[in-house]
């Protein structure tokens, strides 16, 4: 498992516009290949088509402007 210098894992949850299997399978290299990305789910069976992300940091633009540059929309989901 990646970790920060401290060890530290943050979860960052959005709400995106991916749909398909074949959506998911698209960004999965973009998303592996991310080093600050720890793990990562997308729940094609909700309404917001949840991107749930563990992070080794708190800030959610890079994530949005990774996914966004593919192609997708994506924002930050709040409480």
């Amino acid at each position: 498992m990646k970790t920060n210098a401290t060890n530290e894992e943050f979860v960052l949850v959005f709400r995106t516009n991916i749909h398909r299997k074949k959506d998911v399978k698209s960004l999965t290299p973009l998303l592996n290949g991310c080093s600050e990305i720890i793990k990562w789910n997308i729940d094609l069976a909700d309404c917001d088509n949840v991107l749930r992300i563990e992070a080794t940091h708190p800030n959610h633009e890079p994530v949005i402007h990774l996914v966004k540059k593919a192609g997708y929309n994506c924002e930050e989901l709040t409480d």
